[in-house]
């Protein structure tokens, strides 16, 4: 599976991510999901509900999600991603990552050392829930190998 993202939306949950260390941030990204693809958009930054560890957890806040999927439905796209920052920390799913995402959705999480972006990588949850595989993202010319 490959995400497909502009430079903007690049940009955006990069920023994003940085800007919010050392707290987790959250936002997601709208476009259209083909068979073994997804195309993105936009980017949606949220805020991050969480007010106590907010350095290892993330909340979007439900009525935002629903708005913007809502938005997203009149538009005739859908949420392709949820996108997210470790800080301090790998971007790799953690087990409340894995506990609490869906299948058939991108989960792009970003780790940010210091303030900085140290590198991000996307995943999709298998449908029996029990594992994440990696997808490529693909940012407008240029590829983000799994292991990126």
């Amino acid at each position: 599976m490959t995400i497909y993202i502009t430079t903007e939306i690049n940009h955006a949950m990069l920023n994003h991510a940085q800007q919010n260390y050392p707290s987790e941030s959250c936002g997601l990204i709208i476009g259209h999901s083909q068979t073994n693809h997804t195309t993105g958009y936009y980017y949606y930054s949220c805020n991050n509900q969480i007010t106590t560890n907010s350095q290892r957890r993330f909340l979007i806040d439900p009525a935002t999600y629903q708005e913007v999927e809502d938005n997203a439905d009149k538009q005739g796209l859908t949420i392709i991603s949820i996108v997210h920052s470790h800080p301090d920390h790998p971007a790799v799913p953690s087990e409340f990552d894995r506990l609490h995402a869906w299948p058939g959705i991108s989960y792009i999480i970003i780790s940010v050392v210091n303030s900085k972006v140290a590198r991000y990588r996307s995943w999709q949850l298998t449908n029996d829930r029990s594992q994440f595989l990696p997808e490529t993202i693909q940012v407008e010319g240029n590829t983000h190998a799994s292991n990126y």
